[in-house]
């Protein structure tokens, strides 16, 4: 095998994860049988994603901050499916990549383009809600003074 290769997919071998705190995501992120799948809904993109219900809420809210409506978690499917045809097959593909939430994680199950968005957008909300906090600090320390 060429440096670079990954190794050939075995769906009866778990994936190795990265190390996490989080004993419900990794079971979730484990599991064959998806058990933990739910779809988030941000904007336009309707995008399933994998994890525990407790960093599906953190990555969600912090996704939020990128958007003027809100970020919502079905447990369901949604009305009408997921409508990028890719994203509908992406649950079928190996090396999804992981997004570490706190001590835990989520796999999202999209294509390559909506999972880059989802990605920057969770960067970017980290971002926001870096600065709202310190802001906060900050404005919290000065009444004090």
């Amino acid at each position: 095998m060429n440096p670079g290769d990954s190794p050939p997919y075995d769906p009866e071998e778990p994936p190795e994860l990265p190390p996490m705190q989080c004993d419900a995501c990794e079971g979730a992120l484990q599991s064959p049988e998806r058990d933990m799948l739910s779809f988030l809904l941000l904007d336009q993109l309707t995008a399933p994603i994998i994890g525990c219900d407790d960093h599906f809420q953190q990555f969600a809210s912090i996704c939020g901050y990128t958007t003027d409506t809100t970020a919502d978690l079905l447990d369901h499917r949604p009305a009408g499916g997921v409508p990028c045809p890719s994203c509908g097959l992406a649950a079928h593909t190996p090396h999804q990549p992981l997004v570490q939430v706190a001590g835990g994680a989520v796999a999202i199950l999209a294509c390559p383009e909506h999972q880059s968005e989802l990605i920057t957008r969770f960067r970017t909300g980290l971002d926001t809600q870096h600065q709202l906090t310190t802001q906060l600090d900050t404005a919290g320390t000065r009444d004090v003074l």
